[in-house]
C-alpha cells in the first residue's frame, strides 16, 4: 500500500526577523483543581471521594519538581487575512476557520509551550502497573499544568500588544475550532521549537504530548475581544474541548465548512 506523500513544509523567515521574539522558562504554574477534579472524575462533595482529593492535592507537591514549564513565540504582521487563510509577514499561511476568529487581527503571536514528558511517562507506568487513579490524578495534573503554563505565555503576549496600545484575543489552536491539526506544519516551521525540546510527528502530533501550540490574534483593543472564544462560532455540541456555548444558528453546512469535515 502506498505511504502518503509527505507535507511540504513552508519556507518561512528565521525568528530574528519577527517583530518581536522570545523564549520562556517558567518558574511555576498552578493548575486548576476544579478541572483535575473534572478530569479524574473526582466530586470532591462525595465523602467517598475525600481520599482522592487529598491525593489530588499531595500529588501536585509532588509532581511539580518533575514539570519544566518553558515557551517560545514570536509576533509577525498580517499581509492577507480572507475568511478561511491568513498570510503572514513571515512566510507563514494559516487555513481554516482562521479569518472569522482572527478578522480584526493585525498581527499575529504564533507559539508552543510545553511542561516536558516526566509527568506524563510517569502516568503511563502508574497506569500499566495497575495505580489506576494515580495514574489518571497524575494526567489530569499534567494537563492542567500545561494549560496553566499556557495561560502565562498568553498573558505574556496580552502585555506586549497592551504597552502598544492593542488587545489580545484568547489562543486559537491547530486540531480545534474549525482549524486542521495540519495547520501545526507552518506552525512549527515558524519557530525553533528546539529550543524548548517540542517536536512535531508526521501525523503533526507534538510531543511531549502535554504541549499546546497555538495563534494569538492582536489588533486594535475596539475590535478585539479578549474574552471571544474560537467555540463561539462552532456548532458541533457535543466536541469534549468546548469551552463556550454552542452556537445552535449555524447552519449544518457552515459548520462542515468551517471544521473541513
Amino acid at each position: 500500500m502506498a505511504q502518503p506523500a509527505a507535507a511540504q513544509v513552508p519556507t518561512v523567515t528565521p525568528v530574528e526577523a519577527a517583530l518581536h521574539f522570545r523564549v520562556l522558562h517558567l518558574d511555576r504554574v498552578e493548575p486548576d483543581r476544579e478541572l483535575i477534579h473534572k478530569l479524574a472524575h473526582i466530586q470532591p462533595d462525595r465523602p467517598t471521594h475525600a481520599r482522592w482529593v487529598e491525593q489530588v492535592e499531595q500529588l501536585i507537591q509532588e509532581l511539580r519538581p518533575l514539570t519544566r514549564p518553558r515557551a517560545l513565540f514570536r509576533i509577525d504582521p498580517i499581509v492577507s487575512l480572507e475568511d478561511r487563510r491568513v498570510v503572514l509577514a513571515s512566510g507563514a499561511a494559516f487555513e481554516g476557520a482562521v479569518g472569522t476568529f482572527l478578522k480584526s487581527a493585525t498581527l499575529i503571536a504564533t507559539f508552543v509551550v510545553t511542561i516536558g514528558s516526566a509527568v506524563e511517562r510517569l502516568s503511563r507506568i502508574w497506569l500499566r502497573a495497575g495505580k489506576v487513579m494515580q495514574g489518571t490524578i497524575a494526567d489530569a495534573i499534567a494537563s492542567q499544568c500545561v494549560e496553566a503554563a499556557c495561560q502565562t505565555l498568553c498573558h505574556h503576549v496580552r502585555l506586549w500588544a497592551q504597552e502598544r496600545g492593542c488587545e489580545t484575543t484568547p489562543p486559537y489552536s491547530p486540531g480545534y475550532c474549525g482549524m486542521s491539526v495540519r495547520q501545526q506544519i507552518p506552525l512549527f516551521a515558524s519557530l525553533p521549537t528546539k529550543r524548548i525540546n517540542v517536536h512535531r510527528t508526521p501525523s503533526c502530533l507534538m510531543l511531549p504530548v502535554k504541549s499546546i501550540s497555538g495563534l494569538i490574534g492582536i489588533g486594535p483593543p475596539d475590535k478585539i475581544n479578549p474574552h471571544k472564544h474560537p467555540c463561539e462560532a462552532c456548532a458541533h455540541p457535543h466536541c469534549t474541548q468546548r469551552r463556550a456555548p454552542c452556537n445552535h444558528e449555524l447552519t449544518a453546512n457552515e459548520t462542515t465548512q468551517a471544521t473541513g469535515d
